[in-house]
This record gives structure tokens, sequence and C-alpha cells, in this order.
């Protein structure tokens, strides 16, 4: 991943917080708000200040007599509109609208801006009276400065705000989110570990958490019963079996103990699922080498799948050394060879390719939109149930995936026959 990648990854994971989004909208609506209020107000306050200088022109133009003014000032030119000589040519431009303001490109008795109106003095004579705006515009462009530095900081007082909310309600919805995704892959000891009750999110976690609870308990109440009724009935299958073994030889005797043997492996591998499911943390596992495990079935059940009348194949590439518990893998590829056997064509592939092990078949294959259920304990398909099986056999397969934090992968086959893999972390 290279570095702009890992720096736009939190950038992506914290715009995700609707409460970040919803700060940015309202920041976004509070500055164009903030803008146009200000454009307004300094726009009507400089319509204000020219209207009061035009009123202050005028009535310091009808207290005197234009031609008895000895001279302009550096604060007030008034003249008769006929005497206009010396001053720069905007000025009479101006006195020829009937006045407004001055905008001079270099300073004019020390002022840039000046207001000129032409009205009459206190004879009646129309005269020409400026005073420089540079003071008064002075002052409102530093309000201008206040109000927009002033709205500047507010907002970005309230992004920072937005900012810390975004990533602490985020950071909340991800343990949220960890803890969904751990109890949807079968995890029921995910909890969010929130104790507060101050808002909604803290409200959202703990019924969570309670959810989790009750999930646990019906689910290890489940589990219990399943293998209590599968131990209680193991006895009288064997006093079953017991009294069956007693009868006279006969084919009918065969039969019947033949089903009592199935029923006996129903109920040991409902068992042993029961012991994987509820299995937690690592202890009893170790450092198992795939390559040798594959070995190992090979030399025990290459004579085995001949005897069926199939073919052996192995597919070893780059394996890897896993942290497992070695019987519960021996359990879960002795029911993949199982289920090939039943249920799969000629050729039996063994493999193992880096962390993933397996078995593959060229037989009939599953339809993938059932490849969910399969997985499923005593779940068999249609064409299965005319063959010998319990339904059993990929749910151990699955019990032990989940057990070591595995990924259970079923794929076709090309041009047919099923693909099933279990594919480890590295150690």
């Amino acid at each position: 991943m290279s570095l702009v990648a890992k720096l736009a990854a939190p950038v992506r994971w914290l715009l995700r917080s609707s409460a970040l989004r919803l700060t940015l909208l309202l920041s976004g609506l509070f500055a164009i708000g903030m803008a146009v209020a200000i454009i307004v107000a300094l726009t009507l306050g400089r319509d204000a200040v020219l209207q009061r200088v035009d009123t202050s022109l005028a009535g310091l133009a009808a207290a005197v007599a234009a031609d008895s003014v000895q001279g302009d000032t550096f604060s007030v030119i008034i003249r008769p509109v006929s005497e206009l000589g010396g001053l720069p040519r905007a000025f009479a431009r101006v006195a020829e609208r009937g006045g407004g303001t001055v905008s001079l490109d270099k300073d004019f008795r020390r002022s840039e801006e000046w207001r000129v109106l032409i009205t009459e003095d206190s004879r009646g004579a129309p005269v020409l009276i400026a005073v420089p705006l540079d003071d008064s515009l002075d002052a409102l462009e530093l309000l201008g400065n206040i109000l927009w530095t002033t709205a500047g900081v507010v907002l970005a007082v309230a992004l920072a705000i937005g900012l810390g909310a975004g990533y602490l309600a985020q950071r909340r919805l991800k343990r949220i989110n960890e803890a969904l995704i751990r109890l949807a892959e079968g995890d029921l000891k995910a909890r969010t570990g929130n104790r507060r009750s101050s808002d909604d999110l803290d409200d959202l976690a703990r019924r969570l958490d309670r959810t989790a609870d009750e999930l646990e308990r019906l689910v290890s109440q489940t589990r219990h019963l399943s293998a209590s009724i599968a131990h209680d009935l193991r006895t009288p299958l064997a006093r079953l079996r017991a009294r069956l073994e007693m009868m006279p030889d006969g084919e009918e005797r065969g039969a019947a103990l033949e089903e009592a043997e199935r029923l006996s492996g129903i109920f040991d591998t409902i068992m042993r699922i029961a012991r994987i499911e509820a299995g937690v943390g690592t202890d009893g596992f170790q450092p198992v080498a795939l390559g040798d495990l594959l070995e190992e079935f090979v030399s025990i059940y290459e004579a085995v799948i001949e005897d069926g009348g199939k073919q052996l194949n192995v597919s070893v590439k780059s394996p890897q050394t896993v942290l497992a518990d070695r019987q519960m893998l021996v359990q879960a590829l002795a029911n993949l060879i199982q289920n090939a056997l039943v249920h799969g064509g000629t050729d039996i592939t063994l493999f193992a390719h880096g962390t993933e092990i397996g078995v593959a078949d060229n037989g009939d294959g599953v339809d993938p939109a059932a490849f969910e259920e399969i997985v499923k304990p005593m779940v068999r398909l249609d064409t299965a149930r005319e063959s010998d099986g319990t339904g059993l056999g990929l749910a151990l397969v699955r019990a032990v995936a989940d057990r070591h934090g595995a990924r259970l992968f079923l794929t076709e086959e090309t041009p047919s026959g099923l693909r099933v893999a279990l594919k480890f972390t590295e150690l």
C-alpha cells in the first residue's frame, strides 16, 4: 500500500461518520449565511455612512456662503460649481452627475476617497462641497475585518468540535461494528464492553451486548441440549446393539446392527461438534505443518480410496505451518475424504496450498446456491438422500473452521466436482 493510500484510509474512515458529515453540512450553511450577512451588512453600512456624510455636507453648505470662504482646507473643499480649477478631473465628472464618491489613483490632500455633493450655500448659489472618506471607510473596513475574523474563528471551532465528535462517534461505531462482525462469524463472546448510558450510541451498544448475552445463552443451551440428548441415547443404543448381537445370525440381524452402528456414529458426531463449538481460546493449539499432515493422510487413506475404486491425487504448493488443534484438523479432513468417497467422482485430490488445505473431487458437484445450506447440521441434498450419510460431515468441518478462525471455501471444480478448503491465517 502506497503512502498516499495509507494516509487516505483514515480520512475516508473518518468521513464515513454521520456526525462529521452533519457538522460539515451545518458549517457550510453557517459559512454561506455568515458571508451573505457580512456582505449585506457592509454594503448597507457603507450606504448609511455615505448618506450620513451627504446630510452633514448639505448642512455645512447651507451654513456658509461659498464666495466668502477663504480657500479650501485638508478636511473640507467648498467651491462654487463654476470655480473647480485645481481639483482633479474626477471631481468635475462627479459634479456633472450631481455628486457621488471620487476614487483617485493617488492621494489628493492625503486622501484617495472623497465624497462630493452638489448643493446650495446659504445664499442659494450652487456649490461643490467635498470631504475625505478615508477615516469612515477605514472604520468600515475594520468592522468588516472583525466580522470576517469572528466568522472564521467560529467556523474553525465548529469544525474542530465536529471533527472531534465525528472521530469519537466513529470510534464507538467501529467498536459496535466489530462486535457485530465477530458475532456473525460465530464468536458469541464478542461484546462492545460499553458501560455508559450518555447518548443513543451508548444505548445501542448496551442493547447489542444484552442481545449477544441472550444469544450466547440460547445457543449454549441448544448445544448442551443436543449433546445431552446424544449422550443419553448412547446407553439405550448400546443395550439395543447388545440385544441384536444375541439374535441368531441372519440378514435382518446384520441390517439391524448396521443401522445401530449408523445411529451410534451420528450421536458421536453430534457430540464432537458440540465439544468443538463449545471450545474457546487456543488451548491445545500447536504449530501444524500442513505439508506433513497431508503426507500422513496420503499414507493412511491411499489404500482406502483405491479399495473404493477411486484414484487419489496430491497437490502441494508451498505449504505453510499454522496454529491449530491437530486432532480437529484430522477429523475435518477425514470427513471431507469420506464425503468425497460417498458423493464424489472417480478422482479425489488432497491439496495443501500455502495456508489452505482441503479435498476436491470430480463428481456431480453441488449447486453453488446450496453451499450455505449443506454446511448446516443434518442438511442433505435430495440427490444425496439415496446414499449413505448423516448430513453432519460438512457441519463438523465448518465447526472446526470456526473454532480456528479459518475460512471455509466451497467452490465448483472444472468441468465438474466440488472443492472444499480450509484457509488459515499465517502463523
